[in-house]
Order: C-alpha cells, then structure tokens, then sequence
C-alpha cells in the first residue's frame, strides 16, 4: 500500500504538461472479523474396563484427570479395578474457535 501511494506521488512530479494536474487517490478497507469461542460439552460415557487397564491408563487413554474419574464413580480403592467393571467417564469439554461466515465489501 506504501508502495502505490510512494507511486502515486512521484507520478504527480514527473508529468511532461505543466498545465495538466492528476490526481490519484488510493483508498483501503480493512475488516475484523472477531474470533469466537465455543465450549462444547457432553454427558459423562461409560467405559468397560478391559483386562490389564488400570485407572492410571484409562486416564492417560482418554486425555482425562484420574482424580475426576475416581469421584465421578465414587472409587473407594483405585487399585480394586476389575476386567468388565463400568466407569463413567467426565464429558470431554474443549474450546473450537468460530469464525462467522461473513464477507467483506471490496
């Protein structure tokens, strides 16, 4: 943009016809379009515990605090985890950047 006003200027200086005037006018149009964010959520899943799982693991699985799967289930002891045990799982919850679908005038 610098670069076409620059232009534009020393175009005005350079004319051969001193009786001629130019005019160039350069005019730019910026829009901001703000970004938006989203907590989706969902309700707590059940999971079966396959054999060799550990709540360490299934924590680790699923990208998950242990300590929210222990109070969720209300686990007395989490070393007594058993193959074909049911847990529930805290909803995942994340953040999606929304951009409105918008267009901007030339």
């Amino acid at each position: 943009m610098l670069v076409f006003s620059l232009a534009a200027v020393a175009a005005s200086f350079i004319g051969d016809d001193e009786s001629s005037t130019s005019t160039t006018t350069t005019t730019s149009t910026s829009t901001i379009v703000p970004v938006s964010t989203t907590t989706t959520s969902s309700p707590p899943s059940d999971y079966t515990v396959l054999p060799g799982e550990s709540l360490f693991s299934i924590a680790r699985k699923f990208n998950l605090d242990m300590q929210e799967i222990i109070d969720l289930n209300e686990i007395d002891d989490p070393d007594k985890l058993n193959a074909g045990d049911v847990l529930k799982l805290p909803s995942a919850t994340g953040f999606v950047a929304v951009i409105s679908n918008t267009t901007a005038e030339p």
